[in-house]
């Protein structure tokens, strides 16, 4: 298997983690405020995350939801509202980027700067979102503990190819 296929099969595993999220967040926790800020609102910023460094360009980059106070960066807790079905629309956005960048990519691509931030490699890019996306789904997790409901269970990988999972459609 080449390296960008395991690299790429690492990070959509922690993306269909964070789908997963999405759909199986209780509506009596989605819209609460937990350790600082409100719990959709960390998904958020993890699907924020994605869209800005998996950018294909460096164009400016602008945040979503601008007629909203929702603060993808956790600068503040959220003014506005998120529904479910709106972060699920902003999801299926980020998910047509993560494949952009993914498609008709090779091994020595990874080695190569990226775009956004020249000091970066491809890969240290794909590596920091996995890492991102696990701390938000984890942080996320520890919530749904507390209240006794249930979690996103952890996606295991044995290296076959049929253990392999794509994102979510």
């Amino acid at each position: 298997m080449r390296l960008l296929e395991i690299a790429k099969n690492q990070f959509y595993l922690s993306f269909s983690m964070l789908e997963q999220m999405i759909d199986m967040c209780p509506d009596d926790l989605w819209y609460e405020q937990k350790d600082g800020f409100v719990f959709w609102q960390q998904l958020l910023h993890a699907l924020t995350g994605m869209n800005f460094w998996f950018r294909l360009d460096n164009e400016t980059f602008i945040e979503p939801f601008e007629n909203k106070k929702v603060y993808p960066e956790l600068q503040h807790v959220a003014e506005d509202p998120l529904s479910r079905q709106e972060l699920f629309s902003y999801k299926e956005e980020v998910k047509a980027t993560v494949e952009a960048y993914f498609a008709n990519k090779d091994d020595a691509w990874l080695q190569k700067r990226s775009v956004v931030f020249k000091s970066l490699t491809n890969l240290d890019i794909i590596f920091g979102q996995v890492r991102h996306v696990q701390h938000h789904v984890g942080y996320c997790n520890s919530i749904l503990r507390e209240h006794n409901k249930g979690v996103v269970k952890w996606l295991d990988y044995y290296g076959e190819k049929k253990g392999m999972v794509p994102i979510h459609r």
